[in-house]
């Protein structure tokens, strides 16, 4: 292989501006659920703290690579993409509420509400739009 050829098989796929906060966000929601399942002991202990319910822990990594799917299949399918960024938006917004009820300070939901900021922007900017394109 040249190095020319070499370097072009390195390229990466440009992604359209309004489609990186989909990517951005699904490749969040991926490193998440990998993190979540290293530390395991520091989870549970962050997670008991936070008053999350054992049945929902046990979904939580479902939800992140699904919704990371959805993500980025809804670049092509807007509607699936729709609807995969507002169920994020509730999903944050019940992370941010089990952080204020568990008295932490509002600085330590800001990722949880930057992330459910992230998916509105999403969904407002690039998958509506989009299905009233089609």
């Amino acid at each position: 292989m040249t190095d020319r050829a070499a370097s072009s098989s390195l390229r990466t796929v440009p992604v359209p501006s309004k489609s990186r906060l989909a990517v951005g966000l699904a490749a969040f929601q991926v490193l998440d659920a990998i993190a979540n399942e290293l530390p395991r002991r520091y989870v549970s202990v962050h997670l008991d703290h936070l008053g999350v319910p054992e049945v929902i822990r046990r979904v939580l990594p479902v939800i992140k690579v699904s919704s990371s799917a959805g993500l980025l299949l809804g670049i092509g399918r807007p509607r699936l993409g729709a609807m995969t960024a507002a169920a994020l938006v509730s999903y944050y917004a019940a992370a941010v509420r089990f952080h204020l009820l568990a008295g932490d300070h509002p600085v330590l939901a800001a990722p949880a509400a930057a992330c459910g900021v992230t998916a509105a922007l999403a969904l407002v900017t690039l998958y509506m739009p989009a299905i009233g394109r089609t």
